[in-house]
């Protein structure tokens, strides 16, 4: 029997023996015999087996014993919880670590989390680091008793887990410590809360803040104290919050600060600006030019901005072309499909033989059959002419319950 690299996989391996009775089949020694009982789907068996691993120093056995520790057999549970106490000191706790993380999870009791719990403080930096996210997130929890002032704040700041961070980061600002450090450092939800707990001269940084949340705190709190957000954001130095701020705060006479960031080299200033005049300028003529922009965030964001507009679809089609990046052409159908309906059905038909964009149109043509075909307008003769000679191209089912829906020629 060989022991897994990942302790975790003996769950797997439970369950395989559960799903085969006939596990392994052929010769096996007696150290197999031994595991594959203790997942035999014989409550009987598997009691017995727990019994024999309680004296076996094979290294399964302890994960072994841990798994029927969950059994959901009162006896087995019991057998195995008593059996398993014995063989569990600190090396083999930090060893079991990921394999207990998951059996925790195992609706039975709350004996396994009791387990984990007590043992805490003899592992916690094993647990701290465990590569299971539930589990990292529990102990972080269950340890912020454990951990200085200095190590929790060490951890609200730079934990690639922001669930991490905010759990630490609450923490402190639950005892009213590091409150500074938190506003500077912490997670967007610990900033929002650090805003709260500090005076109002302190919000006006947090303003250019990379988070929306952390900005719209800052704004409220200006706003609360009889300031204006968006002067602010005129004067302080230009950066991404700056730009999005505004965005979010200004007016039609700011139009012109956003506009300029339209032209900027960083993606993330070009959308915050499209977006920004989305809100304060619905009308600029300036965002039209981005719609071939290099950056597919960048054209979701001028495609939100364009649509519902009446947009001449000669100007479009031309951007359907293969010679245009794939986010350009998908960007282009979009707004033709949000012309009129018979315009949608046209670009859908124009499409089918496109090998990039043909699945999103025969999904969109069945839809348009679906939600729109009843419809009481009527095409151009021109236009209508052009979608009965692509109907051509479709299956004649398909291509019968399209002609159906357009006018009858006099």
């Amino acid at each position: 029997m060989s022991v897994f690299e990942d302790v975790r996989q003996w769950v797997e391996f439970d369950a395989a023996v559960r799903r085969e009775w006939r596990y392994g089949s052929g010769r096996r020694t007696a150290r197999e015999a031994l595991a594959i009982a203790a997942c035999s789907p014989d409550g009987h068996e598997r009691e017995a087996a727990v019994r024999r691993l309680a004296v076996s120093p094979d290294r399964e056995a302890v994960a072994l014993l841990l798994i029927r520790c969950v059994d959901w057999v009162p006896q087995v549970r019991a057998a195995a919880r008593t059996a398993v106490l014995s063989k569990l000191d600190d090396s083999a706790l930090r060893a079991m670590l990921p394999l207990i993380g998951v059996l925790r999870r195992r609706v039975v009791d709350d004996w396994m989390t009791t387990l984990l719990r007590d043992a805490l403080p003899s592992v916690l930096d094993s647990a701290l680091a465990s590569d299971d996210l539930e589990s990292r997130r529990w102990a972080h929890r269950e340890a912020l008793g454990l951990l200085s002032r200095e190590r929790l704040l060490e951890i609200a700041a730079t934990h690639p887990d922001f669930v991490v961070r905010a759990i630490c980061g609450d923490a402190l600002l639950d005892r009213g410590e590091c409150v500074e450090e938190l506003l500077a450092a912490g997670a967007p939800k610990v900033r929002v809360r650090a805003l709260t707990l500090l005076g109002p001269e302190a919000v006006v940084a947090p303003l250019a803040d990379r988070s929306p949340a952390v900005r719209s705190m800052a704004q409220a709190l200006v706003l609360k104290a009889g300031g204006d957000p968006a002067a602010h954001y005129r004067t302080l130095p230009v950066s991404f919050g700056t730009v999005a701020g505004l965005g979010e705060t200004g007016t039609a006479a700011d139009a012109p600060l956003l506009e300029r960031h339209l032209a900027d080299e960083r993606p993330r200033f070009r959308r915050a600006a499209v977006r920004g005049l989305r809100r304060i300028a619905p009308e600029s003529a300036a965002v039209r030019s981005l719609l071939t922009d290099p950056s597919p965030a960048v054209t979701r964001e001028v495609v939100a901005f364009l649509r519902g507009r009446s947009l001449d679809p000669a100007t479009l089609r031309p951007l359907l072309a293969p010679p245009h990046p794939l986010h350009t052409r998908r960007a282009a159908a979009a707004l033709l499909r949000g012309g009129d309906t018979w315009l949608r059905l046209h670009t859908d038909l124009t499409l089918l033989t496109d090998p990039d964009l043909a699945t999103d149109a025969h999904q969109d043509i069945h839809a348009w059959l679906t939600h729109s075909a009843a419809t009481y307008t009527t095409p151009p003769p021109l236009l209508a002419a052009e979608i009965d000679t692509l109907c051509t191209r479709l299956a004649p089912p398909l291509a019968r319950e399209i002609r159906f829906a357009l006018p009858k020629r006099p």
